[in-house]
Protein backbone atom coordinates (compact mmCIF):
# COMPACT_ATOMS: atom_id res chain seq x y z
CA UNK A 1 0.00 0.00 0.00
CA UNK A 2 2.58 2.38 0.64
CA UNK A 3 4.63 1.62 -2.25
CA UNK A 4 1.09 1.89 -3.88
CA UNK A 5 1.29 5.40 -2.61
CA UNK A 6 4.18 6.69 -3.27
CA UNK A 7 3.84 5.76 -6.81
CA UNK A 8 0.38 8.07 -6.87
CA UNK A 9 2.34 10.93 -5.46
CA UNK A 10 5.36 10.20 -7.52
CA UNK A 11 3.08 10.47 -11.14
CA UNK A 12 1.62 13.81 -10.15
CA UNK A 13 4.44 15.54 -8.21
CA UNK A 14 7.34 14.36 -10.97
CA UNK A 15 4.44 16.48 -13.56
CA UNK A 16 3.29 19.32 -10.84
CA UNK A 17 5.63 22.16 -13.22
CA UNK A 18 2.72 21.71 -15.84
CA UNK A 19 -0.41 21.72 -13.85
CA UNK A 20 0.99 24.78 -12.04
CA UNK A 21 1.48 26.38 -15.04
CA UNK A 22 -2.14 25.65 -16.98
CA UNK A 23 -3.39 27.13 -13.23
CA UNK A 24 -1.40 30.40 -14.21
CA UNK A 25 -3.10 30.40 -16.97
CA UNK A 26 -6.20 30.21 -16.50
CA UNK A 27 -5.32 32.45 -12.87
CA UNK A 28 -3.92 35.21 -16.11
CA UNK A 29 -6.49 34.18 -19.53
CA UNK A 30 -9.27 32.20 -18.48
CA UNK A 31 -13.01 32.72 -17.66
CA UNK A 32 -12.16 33.53 -13.85
CA UNK A 33 -8.88 35.29 -14.66
CA UNK A 34 -7.70 38.90 -15.03
CA UNK A 35 -7.17 39.56 -18.56
CA UNK A 36 -9.29 37.06 -20.25
CA UNK A 37 -8.38 35.91 -23.87
CA UNK A 38 -9.96 33.69 -25.62
CA UNK A 39 -7.22 32.91 -28.08
CA UNK A 40 -4.82 32.02 -25.14
CA UNK A 41 -7.23 29.88 -23.20
CA UNK A 42 -7.25 27.33 -25.74
CA UNK A 43 -4.23 26.17 -24.53
CA UNK A 44 -5.81 24.14 -21.62
CA UNK A 45 -8.05 21.95 -23.14
CA UNK A 46 -5.74 20.35 -24.85
CA UNK A 47 -2.93 19.94 -22.20
CA UNK A 48 -5.76 18.67 -20.20
CA UNK A 49 -6.73 16.09 -22.29
CA UNK A 50 -3.77 15.07 -24.10
CA UNK A 51 -0.02 17.04 -22.85
CA UNK A 52 -1.05 16.23 -18.78
CA UNK A 53 -2.72 12.52 -18.95
CA UNK A 54 0.42 11.48 -21.41
CA UNK A 55 3.22 12.92 -19.46
CA UNK A 56 1.31 11.35 -15.97
CA UNK A 57 1.13 7.66 -17.54
CA UNK A 58 5.00 8.27 -18.90
CA UNK A 59 5.85 8.45 -15.35
CA UNK A 60 3.84 5.67 -14.19
CA UNK A 61 5.10 4.05 -16.89
CA UNK A 62 8.71 4.37 -16.18
CA UNK A 63 8.88 4.02 -12.47
CA UNK A 64 7.76 0.58 -12.68
CA UNK A 65 9.00 -0.42 -16.31
CA UNK A 66 12.01 1.90 -17.16
CA UNK A 67 11.95 3.66 -20.59
CA UNK A 68 10.18 0.29 -21.91
CA UNK A 69 7.13 0.88 -19.89
CA UNK A 70 7.42 5.00 -20.51
CA UNK A 71 6.70 4.56 -24.03
CA UNK A 72 3.94 1.74 -24.11
CA UNK A 73 2.34 3.82 -21.22
CA UNK A 74 2.66 6.98 -23.23
CA UNK A 75 1.53 5.30 -26.29
CA UNK A 76 -1.69 3.38 -24.52
CA UNK A 77 -2.88 6.96 -22.65
CA UNK A 78 -2.64 9.05 -26.02
CA UNK A 79 -5.15 6.08 -27.51
CA UNK A 80 -7.00 6.77 -24.57
CA UNK A 81 -7.17 10.53 -25.20
CA UNK A 82 -8.62 9.62 -28.79
CA UNK A 83 -11.70 7.48 -27.55
CA UNK A 84 -12.38 9.20 -24.53
CA UNK A 85 -14.66 12.32 -24.44
CA UNK A 86 -13.77 13.27 -20.98
CA UNK A 87 -10.19 14.28 -19.28
CA UNK A 88 -8.75 11.19 -18.99
CA UNK A 89 -5.86 12.04 -15.93
CA UNK A 90 -7.65 9.40 -13.66
CA UNK A 91 -7.36 7.02 -16.64
CA UNK A 92 -3.18 8.00 -17.17
CA UNK A 93 -2.59 7.10 -13.37
CA UNK A 94 -3.95 3.63 -13.52
CA UNK A 95 -3.13 2.81 -17.04
CA UNK A 96 0.54 3.90 -16.96
CA UNK A 97 1.56 2.00 -14.39
CA UNK A 98 0.03 -1.37 -15.44
CA UNK A 99 1.59 -1.04 -18.86
CA UNK A 100 5.19 -0.63 -17.34
CA UNK A 101 4.49 -3.53 -14.70
CA UNK A 102 2.93 -5.41 -17.71
CA UNK A 103 6.00 -4.81 -19.67
CA UNK A 104 8.56 -5.49 -16.95
CA UNK A 105 7.35 -8.67 -16.06
CA UNK A 106 6.85 -9.83 -19.97
CA UNK A 107 10.49 -8.72 -20.62
CA UNK A 108 11.54 -11.06 -17.34
CA UNK A 109 9.46 -13.87 -18.96
CA UNK A 110 10.74 -13.66 -22.59
CA UNK A 111 14.30 -13.36 -21.17
CA UNK A 112 14.53 -16.88 -19.81
CA UNK A 113 13.22 -18.36 -23.05
CA UNK A 114 15.39 -16.56 -25.87
CA UNK A 115 16.61 -19.47 -27.93
CA UNK A 116 20.62 -18.25 -27.69
CA UNK A 117 23.04 -15.40 -27.80
CA UNK A 118 22.91 -12.80 -30.33
CA UNK A 119 18.78 -12.53 -30.60
CA UNK A 120 17.86 -9.97 -28.07
CA UNK A 121 17.95 -6.80 -29.91
CA UNK A 122 15.32 -8.41 -32.48
CA UNK A 123 13.21 -10.09 -30.27
CA UNK A 124 12.96 -7.60 -27.28
CA UNK A 125 12.26 -4.87 -30.18
CA UNK A 126 9.73 -6.89 -31.92
CA UNK A 127 7.93 -8.12 -28.74
CA UNK A 128 8.28 -4.96 -27.29
CA UNK A 129 6.52 -3.31 -30.47
CA UNK A 130 3.93 -5.69 -30.26
CA UNK A 131 3.34 -5.30 -26.38
CA UNK A 132 2.96 -1.62 -27.64
CA UNK A 133 0.01 -2.65 -30.53
CA UNK A 134 -1.94 -4.67 -28.26
CA UNK A 135 -2.19 -1.28 -25.57
CA UNK A 136 -3.03 0.72 -28.30
CA UNK A 137 -6.06 -1.32 -29.70
CA UNK A 138 -6.96 -2.54 -26.26
CA UNK A 139 -7.00 1.33 -25.07
CA UNK A 140 -8.95 2.92 -28.17
CA UNK A 141 -11.36 0.04 -28.51
CA UNK A 142 -11.94 -0.64 -25.58
CA UNK A 143 -11.11 1.39 -21.89
CA UNK A 144 -11.84 4.74 -23.44
CA UNK A 145 -15.54 3.90 -23.87
CA UNK A 146 -15.74 2.52 -20.13
CA UNK A 147 -13.79 5.28 -18.92
CA UNK A 148 -16.00 7.90 -20.57
CA UNK A 149 -19.24 6.56 -18.88
CA UNK A 150 -17.25 6.00 -15.44
CA UNK A 151 -16.14 9.26 -15.38
CA UNK A 152 -19.53 10.79 -15.89
CA UNK A 153 -20.70 9.48 -13.19
CA UNK A 154 -17.36 10.25 -10.99
CA UNK A 155 -18.47 13.80 -12.64
CA UNK A 156 -21.67 13.73 -10.91
CA UNK A 157 -20.55 12.41 -7.98
CA UNK A 158 -17.69 15.02 -6.98
CA UNK A 159 -20.66 17.93 -7.80
CA UNK A 160 -22.77 16.80 -5.11
CA UNK A 161 -19.68 16.23 -2.57
CA UNK A 162 -18.60 19.74 -3.39
CA UNK A 163 -22.34 21.27 -2.73
CA UNK A 164 -22.88 18.48 0.46
CA UNK A 165 -23.05 19.68 4.12
CA UNK A 166 -20.47 16.94 4.89
CA UNK A 167 -17.73 18.09 2.84
CA UNK A 168 -16.24 20.97 5.85
CA UNK A 169 -15.61 17.46 7.86
CA UNK A 170 -13.54 15.69 5.56
CA UNK A 171 -11.44 17.49 7.68
CA UNK A 172 -11.69 14.70 10.50
CA UNK A 173 -9.37 12.54 8.17
CA UNK A 174 -7.26 15.01 6.24
CA UNK A 175 -5.93 16.65 9.47
CA UNK A 176 -5.03 13.62 11.77
CA UNK A 177 -3.64 11.86 8.52
CA UNK A 178 -1.68 14.98 7.57
CA UNK A 179 -0.48 14.94 11.27
CA UNK A 180 1.21 11.01 10.35
CA UNK A 181 3.08 12.14 7.02
CA UNK A 182 0.24 10.88 5.17
CA UNK A 183 -0.32 14.04 3.62
CA UNK A 184 1.25 13.95 0.35
CA UNK A 185 -0.62 11.15 -0.22
CA UNK A 186 -3.98 12.63 0.38
CA UNK A 187 -2.84 15.83 -1.54
CA UNK A 188 -1.40 14.45 -4.82
CA UNK A 189 -2.64 10.54 -4.19
CA UNK A 190 -5.92 11.42 -4.07
CA UNK A 191 -7.45 15.06 -4.35
CA UNK A 192 -5.22 16.25 -6.76
CA UNK A 193 -6.67 13.87 -9.23
CA UNK A 194 -9.92 14.87 -8.29
CA UNK A 195 -9.08 18.95 -8.44
CA UNK A 196 -7.57 18.38 -11.71
CA UNK A 197 -10.70 16.59 -13.07
CA UNK A 198 -13.25 19.40 -11.59
CA UNK A 199 -11.28 22.46 -12.69
CA UNK A 200 -11.04 21.14 -15.80
CA UNK A 201 -14.92 21.64 -15.91
CA UNK A 202 -15.57 24.66 -14.15
CA UNK A 203 -12.22 26.10 -14.12
CA UNK A 204 -11.29 25.81 -10.36
CA UNK A 205 -11.80 23.10 -7.25
CA UNK A 206 -12.33 23.42 -3.39
CA UNK A 207 -10.55 19.69 -3.36
CA UNK A 208 -6.82 21.75 -3.87
CA UNK A 209 -7.84 23.83 -1.02
CA UNK A 210 -8.65 21.40 2.10
CA UNK A 211 -5.09 19.91 2.08
CA UNK A 212 -3.33 22.51 1.88
CA UNK A 213 -4.90 25.20 3.89
CA UNK A 214 -2.09 26.64 6.16
CA UNK A 215 -4.42 28.23 8.57
CA UNK A 216 -4.80 24.96 10.91
CA UNK A 217 -1.24 24.80 11.39
CA UNK A 218 -0.45 28.11 11.70
CA UNK A 219 -2.84 28.36 14.38
CA UNK A 220 -0.66 25.81 16.77
CA UNK A 221 2.32 27.34 16.04
CA UNK A 222 1.00 30.92 16.98
CA UNK A 223 -0.21 29.42 20.38
CA UNK A 224 3.45 27.80 20.77
CA UNK A 225 4.41 30.71 20.05
CA UNK A 226 3.59 32.37 22.91
CA UNK A 227 3.42 29.60 25.18
CA UNK A 228 7.54 29.11 25.21
CA UNK A 229 10.04 30.89 25.66
CA UNK A 230 13.82 30.90 24.69
CA UNK A 231 15.34 28.23 21.74
CA UNK A 232 11.76 26.74 21.55
CA UNK A 233 9.96 29.77 20.98
CA UNK A 234 13.08 30.92 18.67
CA UNK A 235 12.28 27.48 16.92
CA UNK A 236 8.49 28.02 16.77
CA UNK A 237 9.11 31.25 15.32
CA UNK A 238 10.86 29.71 12.04
CA UNK A 239 8.61 27.07 12.39
CA UNK A 240 5.75 29.55 11.49
CA UNK A 241 7.81 31.67 8.42
CA UNK A 242 8.53 28.05 6.94
CA UNK A 243 4.60 26.44 7.16
CA UNK A 244 2.65 29.46 6.38
CA UNK A 245 5.16 31.49 4.14
CA UNK A 246 7.49 28.48 2.73
CA UNK A 247 4.50 25.83 2.79
CA UNK A 248 5.83 23.26 4.57
CA UNK A 249 3.22 22.01 6.46
CA UNK A 250 5.35 18.76 7.93
CA UNK A 251 7.34 21.54 10.09
CA UNK A 252 4.69 21.42 12.69
CA UNK A 253 3.77 17.90 12.77
CA UNK A 254 5.91 17.28 15.50
CA UNK A 255 4.18 19.79 17.83
CA UNK A 256 1.25 18.30 17.26
CA UNK A 257 2.89 14.12 17.75
CA UNK A 258 3.99 15.55 21.38
CA UNK A 259 0.71 16.86 22.49
CA UNK A 260 -1.59 14.36 20.65
CA UNK A 261 -4.81 16.36 21.96
CA UNK A 262 -3.55 19.42 19.22
CA UNK A 263 -5.32 16.88 16.51
CA UNK A 264 -8.46 18.60 17.87
CA UNK A 265 -7.86 22.50 17.22
CA UNK A 266 -6.22 21.33 14.03
CA UNK A 267 -9.77 19.16 12.88
CA UNK A 268 -11.89 22.51 14.08
CA UNK A 269 -9.98 24.52 12.28
CA UNK A 270 -9.85 22.49 8.84
CA UNK A 271 -14.07 22.10 9.58
CA UNK A 272 -13.85 25.95 9.61
CA UNK A 273 -11.46 26.37 6.84
CA UNK A 274 -13.35 23.98 4.28
CA UNK A 275 -16.71 25.75 5.65
CA UNK A 276 -15.96 29.35 5.16
CA UNK A 277 -14.20 27.81 1.02
CA UNK A 278 -17.67 25.79 0.63
CA UNK A 279 -20.45 28.74 1.67
CA UNK A 280 -18.52 31.78 -0.83
CA UNK A 281 -18.06 28.87 -3.47
CA UNK A 282 -14.23 29.11 -3.67
CA UNK A 283 -11.57 27.06 -5.04
CA UNK A 284 -8.60 27.18 -6.99
CA UNK A 285 -7.17 26.71 -10.70
CA UNK A 286 -4.36 24.34 -9.97
CA UNK A 287 -3.01 22.23 -6.99
CA UNK A 288 -0.84 24.45 -4.38
CA UNK A 289 2.46 22.79 -4.08
CA UNK A 290 4.03 23.85 -1.69
CA UNK A 291 1.19 25.10 0.64
CA UNK A 292 2.15 28.32 0.88
CA UNK A 293 -0.43 31.29 1.64
CA UNK A 294 1.43 32.79 -1.70
CA UNK A 295 0.16 30.11 -3.74
CA UNK A 296 -2.62 28.72 -1.99
CA UNK A 297 -3.99 33.05 -2.58
CA UNK A 298 -2.12 33.47 -6.06
CA UNK A 299 -3.89 30.48 -7.31
CA UNK A 300 -7.22 31.26 -6.46
CA UNK A 301 -9.48 33.34 -8.97
CA UNK A 302 -9.54 36.99 -8.71
CA UNK A 303 -12.93 36.92 -7.81
CA UNK A 304 -12.05 34.45 -5.06
CA UNK A 305 -8.65 35.87 -3.48
CA UNK A 306 -10.50 37.94 -0.35
CA UNK A 307 -12.36 34.77 0.48
CA UNK A 308 -10.00 32.04 0.13
CA UNK A 309 -7.42 34.62 2.50
CA UNK A 310 -10.76 35.05 4.76
CA UNK A 311 -11.06 31.06 5.17
CA UNK A 312 -7.45 30.95 6.01
CA UNK A 313 -7.85 33.07 8.75
CA UNK A 314 -10.81 32.05 10.18
CA UNK A 315 -9.42 28.41 10.38
CA UNK A 316 -6.13 29.87 11.46
CA UNK A 317 -8.16 31.95 14.42
CA UNK A 318 -9.97 28.39 15.17
CA UNK A 319 -6.96 26.54 15.70
CA UNK A 320 -5.47 28.80 17.85
CA UNK A 321 -7.76 30.07 19.76
CA UNK A 322 -8.48 25.97 21.51
CA UNK A 323 -4.52 25.61 21.20
CA UNK A 324 -4.17 28.32 23.89
CA UNK A 325 -6.22 26.12 26.11
CA UNK A 326 -4.66 23.15 25.62
CA UNK A 327 -1.32 24.26 25.57
CA UNK A 328 -0.13 23.69 29.31
CA UNK A 329 3.01 22.45 29.79
CA UNK A 330 5.75 24.76 27.59
CA UNK A 331 7.99 21.92 27.70
CA UNK A 332 6.35 19.89 24.78
CA UNK A 333 8.24 21.53 21.93
CA UNK A 334 11.42 20.34 20.67
CA UNK A 335 14.70 20.98 22.61
CA UNK A 336 17.84 19.98 22.92
CA UNK A 337 16.68 16.80 23.88
CA UNK A 338 15.28 15.93 21.24
CA UNK A 339 18.56 15.96 19.70
CA UNK A 340 20.63 14.04 22.20
CA UNK A 341 18.34 11.57 21.17
CA UNK A 342 18.38 11.48 17.92
CA UNK A 343 21.88 11.48 17.94
CA UNK A 344 21.89 8.37 20.55
CA UNK A 345 19.78 6.65 17.69
CA UNK A 346 22.17 7.40 15.02
CA UNK A 347 24.73 5.92 17.02
CA UNK A 348 23.54 2.64 17.93
CA UNK A 349 22.40 2.55 13.35
CA UNK A 350 25.79 3.31 12.96
CA UNK A 351 26.80 1.28 15.84
CA UNK A 352 24.67 -1.84 14.39
CA UNK A 353 26.51 -0.97 10.51
CA UNK A 354 30.12 -1.15 11.66
CA UNK A 355 29.74 -4.97 13.72
CA UNK A 356 27.43 -5.94 10.26
CA UNK A 357 30.72 -4.72 7.95
CA UNK A 358 33.32 -6.07 10.24
CA UNK A 359 31.26 -9.65 9.88
CA UNK A 360 30.55 -9.57 6.47
CA UNK A 361 34.74 -9.12 5.85
CA UNK A 362 35.28 -11.74 8.27
CA UNK A 363 37.69 -9.13 10.81
CA UNK A 364 38.30 -10.13 14.22
CA UNK A 365 38.81 -6.36 15.34
CA UNK A 366 37.62 -2.67 14.61
CA UNK A 367 37.22 -1.78 10.86
CA UNK A 368 39.67 0.65 9.43
CA UNK A 369 37.27 2.41 7.09
CA UNK A 370 35.60 3.72 9.80
CA UNK A 371 35.60 7.31 11.36
CA UNK A 372 34.69 7.83 14.49
CA UNK A 373 33.98 11.44 15.57
CA UNK A 374 33.47 11.95 19.68
CA UNK A 375 31.88 14.53 20.87
CA UNK A 376 30.06 14.73 24.23
CA UNK A 377 30.27 11.09 24.99
CA UNK A 378 28.20 10.74 21.22
CA UNK A 379 29.41 9.05 18.41
CA UNK A 380 29.06 9.35 14.37
CA UNK A 381 30.36 6.73 12.57
CA UNK A 382 30.49 7.47 8.97
CA UNK A 383 32.08 5.04 6.35
CA UNK A 384 33.99 6.40 4.35
CA UNK A 385 34.75 10.53 2.88
CA UNK A 386 31.18 12.12 2.60
CA UNK A 387 30.88 13.81 -1.24
CA UNK A 388 27.13 14.04 -1.66
CA UNK A 389 24.10 14.09 0.70
CA UNK A 390 20.32 13.44 0.07
CA UNK A 391 17.85 14.47 2.07
CA UNK A 392 14.73 12.34 1.96
CA UNK A 393 10.75 12.31 2.56
CA UNK A 394 8.80 10.37 1.01
CA UNK A 395 7.42 12.42 -2.16
CA UNK A 396 11.21 14.26 -2.53
CA UNK A 397 9.54 17.56 -1.67
CA UNK A 398 8.52 19.43 0.94
CA UNK A 399 10.22 18.64 4.22
CA UNK A 400 13.48 16.88 2.02
CA UNK A 401 13.70 20.33 0.43
CA UNK A 402 13.47 22.26 3.26
CA UNK A 403 16.34 20.34 4.97
CA UNK A 404 18.20 19.95 1.96
CA UNK A 405 18.24 23.88 1.65
CA UNK A 406 19.06 24.65 5.18
CA UNK A 407 21.70 21.75 5.44
CA UNK A 408 23.56 23.50 2.09
CA UNK A 409 23.49 26.67 3.74
CA UNK A 410 24.88 25.44 7.02
CA UNK A 411 28.05 23.63 5.03
CA UNK A 412 28.64 26.77 2.96
CA UNK A 413 29.13 28.78 5.85
CA UNK A 414 31.37 25.89 7.61
CA UNK A 415 33.67 25.69 3.93
CA UNK A 416 32.63 22.21 3.83
CA UNK A 417 32.33 21.25 -0.02
CA UNK A 418 29.67 18.72 0.20
CA UNK A 419 26.88 18.16 -2.39
CA UNK A 420 23.45 18.37 -0.87
CA UNK A 421 20.37 17.42 -2.66
CA UNK A 422 17.02 16.50 -1.68
CA UNK A 423 14.60 13.25 -3.33
CA UNK A 424 11.60 10.82 -2.84
CA UNK A 425 12.10 7.59 -1.16
CA UNK A 426 11.66 5.59 -4.65
CA UNK A 427 15.02 7.88 -6.12
CA UNK A 428 17.46 7.38 -3.57
CA UNK A 429 20.82 7.03 -6.03
CA UNK A 430 23.39 4.70 -5.55
CA UNK A 431 25.59 7.25 -5.12
CA UNK A 432 24.24 9.01 -2.00
CA UNK A 433 27.21 8.59 0.69
CA UNK A 434 24.75 9.86 3.46
CA UNK A 435 21.23 10.15 3.91
CA UNK A 436 18.95 12.04 5.93
CA UNK A 437 15.56 11.49 6.98
CA UNK A 438 12.60 11.72 9.51
CA UNK A 439 13.28 8.92 12.15
CA UNK A 440 9.65 7.88 10.80
CA UNK A 441 11.00 7.02 7.33
CA UNK A 442 14.45 5.99 8.94
CA UNK A 443 13.40 1.75 9.02
CA UNK A 444 11.65 2.22 5.81
CA UNK A 445 15.43 3.90 3.95
CA UNK A 446 17.37 1.10 5.35
CA UNK A 447 15.22 -1.50 3.92
CA UNK A 448 15.38 0.59 0.66
CA UNK A 449 18.65 0.80 0.35
CA UNK A 450 20.81 -0.50 2.67
CA UNK A 451 24.69 -0.20 4.00
CA UNK A 452 24.40 3.28 3.66
CA UNK A 453 25.41 5.85 6.34
CA UNK A 454 22.06 7.36 7.68
CA UNK A 455 21.05 9.95 10.06
CA UNK A 456 17.44 10.80 11.22
CA UNK A 457 15.79 14.16 12.36
CA UNK A 458 12.69 14.32 15.05
CA UNK A 459 12.05 18.19 13.93
CA UNK A 460 13.27 19.52 10.63
CA UNK A 461 13.55 22.62 12.34
CA UNK A 462 16.38 21.93 15.12
CA UNK A 463 19.12 23.83 14.48
CA UNK A 464 21.54 22.31 17.28
CA UNK A 465 21.21 18.93 15.28
CA UNK A 466 22.28 20.54 11.60
CA UNK A 467 25.14 22.47 13.55
CA UNK A 468 26.43 19.07 15.13
CA UNK A 469 25.90 16.86 12.08
CA UNK A 470 28.02 19.62 9.98
CA UNK A 471 30.44 19.46 12.45
CA UNK A 472 30.99 15.89 12.40
CA UNK A 473 30.83 16.16 8.38
CA UNK A 474 33.46 18.80 9.00
CA UNK A 475 35.80 16.81 10.98
CA UNK A 476 34.77 13.62 8.22
CA UNK A 477 36.11 14.66 5.40
CA UNK A 478 39.71 16.39 6.64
Amino acid sequence: MRKFAQLLIAMIYQNIVIIIAIGMLRVLFGDYGWWYNESIIQIVNPAYHTLLPILIAHTGGKLLGGQKGAIIAAIATFCLTLSSNVPVILGAMILGPFAGWTIKKLDQFVLKKLPGVGYELLIGNIFTALVALFFMLFSYLFVGKLFSAGMELAINLLDSITYSSWLPFLAIVIEPFKVLFFNNLINFGMLAPLGIQQANEIGKSIFFLLESNPGPGLGILLAYYLKVRGEQRKGAKMAISIQFLGGIHEVYFPYVLMNPQLIIPLILGGIVGNFTFQAFNVGLVSISSPGSIFLVVGLAPKEDMLYVLFGVILSALASFLLSILLIRKTSESPTVQDTEDTMNEFYQIAKEQKETKRKERGLNGKSTTIQEVVDDSKAIFIDGKVDIVFFVCEAGIGSSAMGAAMLRKKLQEADVPIIVENTSINGIPNRADLIICHERLLSTIKETVPNKNYFSLRSFTDMTAYDQLVKKLKENNL
